[in-house]
């Protein structure tokens, strides 16, 4: 009886300590307004329009949290729209952006996790112009048992940072273009 009391007891620990993997949401990857939104660049300003998002992949939630397309097209949208690169609504604008997420080099464990993305964004001209701008950008985003005591909510922090991060280096690309 007491070994069946200490299985239950042990089950319900590990139930509570692994969780179930969630995808990274598009808010805390969406880059806010502050110093790295201030003034556009004058040439972009409400020229650039998302095209193609790749390379995101779909959480499987028995395994890691991951960024998938979706919220991550989300962020870049918000992302821009703060800035103030997006078009208006009704017009189009004179440049398409498109994004691959090369890598999403995540840890297997540890109480700090650093994930690291690679992301190459495509910057061309709409009107089908030679007019075209790879910019590759790397960033890291950390997480540690503060932000979450449960590894899986750990990394998932860690990847929306990392984006974060990326999203906030590519604002500085955008602003030297």
């Amino acid at each position: 009886m007491k070994g069946f009391k200490t299985l239950i007891f042990l089950s319900a620990l590990t139930s509570v300590l692994v969780g179930c993997a969630t995808p990274a949401t598009y808010q805390a990857m969406t880059v806010q307004p502050g110093p790295q939104t201030a003034a556009p660049n004058p040439k972009l300003k409400g020229q650039v329009e998302v095209a193609a998002i790749t390379g995101g992949k779909e959480t499987n939630p028995l395994w890691t949290s991951q960024v998938d397309n979706e919220n991550f097209k989300k962020a870049l949208v918000d992302t821009l729209a703060i800035a103030g690169y997006q078009p208006a609504t009704d017009q189009k604008g004179k440049y398409r952006l498109s994004a691959e997420l090369k890598e999403l080099d995540q840890p297997v464990f540890g109480l700090t996790l650093d994930v690291k993305s690679s992301i190459v964004y495509t910057l061309e001209a709409a009107d089908g112009s030679s007019d075209k701008r790879t910019i590759p950008v790397n960033a890291t985003g950390t997480a540690t048992v503060s932000d979450a005591f449960v590894a899986i909510e750990r990394l998932r922090i860690a990847n929306e940072r990392s984006i974060l991060e990326n999203l906030k280096s590519l604002l500085q690309q955008l602003q030297a273009f």
